[in-house]
């Protein structure tokens, strides 16, 4: 349990580094060539997801889609380093099981309700690091199309930096 909640606070961590070298101009910049999607929305939509994963430990039921657009996280990096610190606080205190149930809501379409389905916490951990990824990659790019540059591993999957290791490349 402990190696999956320290896999999230260090992306968060990486997160956070990133982040003190974007001031709000750069944060807030959209480029066709990233399809208009600038830095503050992945990261919001990133601290999205685990405000959502976070009270599911209470009630068991995460709702992914309960999110809230245009807030201060996605205009400021200084707010979303803030809500970085207040997350990392939330998830070194879990005391959670892995293998504990837990309901997932998620709508998978534009018709028709949200579909529901059984997970467990350790693996909707294992999604958070998985989408976190996924948006770094994503704002790596990004961050290097206004000449800041991310670390190497910076949105790299941890399988993919298993491999080069490995590889010694």
């Amino acid at each position: 349990m402990k190696n999956l909640i320290q896999a999230n606070c260090e992306l968060l961590m990486q997160g956070a580094e990133l982040l003190s070298r974007h001031d709000d101009s750069s944060y807030q910049a959209t480029d066709l060539a990233t399809f208009g999607s600038g830095i503050g929305p992945h990261f919001r939509h990133v601290l999205d997801h685990y405000r959502s994963f976070l009270p599911g430990v209470e009630t068991s039921l995460i709702d992914y889609d309960d999110r809230k657009r245009g807030t201060e996280v996605e205009k400021s990096p200084a707010r979303a380093v803030e809500e970085i610190a207040s997350i990392l606080d939330a998830l070194r205190k879990l005391d959670i099981d892995v293998n504990a149930r837990v309901n997932i809501c998620v709508s998978a379409s534009t018709e028709g309700a949200d579909l529901c389905s059984k997970s467990s916490f350790g693996r909707e951990l294992q999604f958070l690091v998985s989408h976190t990824v996924h948006h770094y990659a994503l704002i790596a790019i990004a961050s290097r199309m206004q000449g800041i540059f991310p670390k190497q591993s910076f949105g790299v999957a941890p399988s993919t930096l298993k491999f080069l290791k490995a590889s010694g490349a």
